[in-house]
């Protein structure tokens, strides 16, 4: 956590614009992947808007973040193996968890929180 300012870079509008005009320079599907990997651009139509800021406009899909997994990373390796969440308050969230009626639909609430594993199967509904 001590390092979480080198985390993110970040990054020139102008040259994310002039790799995503490369992107499209590419004459087939493996030279755009290609260009992809190395630039980690691609083209936009919105990018022919002169307002539009290409970084600055970046919005978070939450709901993408769940199925990549990137909430559970969040909280196991960040809040659980740094020990930000203790195996006490682990514990208590999984008292409190058990007491919950939930909705048919919703299903059942997930087990082994207390040992930080139970954030790994939540559906979208139990986030």
């Amino acid at each position: 956590m001590d390092n979480m300012s080198e985390w993110f870079i970040n990054r020139d509008s102008a040259q994310f614009c002039e790799n995503a005009f490369g992107w499209r320079r590419c004459n087939s599907n493996a030279a755009r992947n290609r260009f992809v990997k190395t630039t980690g651009v691609r083209w936009s139509e919105l990018l022919r808007l002169l307002y539009f800021d290409p970084i600055q406009f970046l919005s978070i899909d939450p709901m993408h973040c769940l199925f990549l997994g990137i909430a559970k990373w969040i909280i196991k390796r960040i809040w659980v193996d740094e020990n930000i969440l203790k195996l006490e308050t682990l514990k208590e969230i999984q008292k409190k968890m058990n007491q919950f009626q939930v909705l048919a639909d919703i299903g059942r609430i997930p087990g082994k929180v207390e040992c930080g594993e139970g954030f790994a199967n939540f559906t979208a509904d139990q986030w």
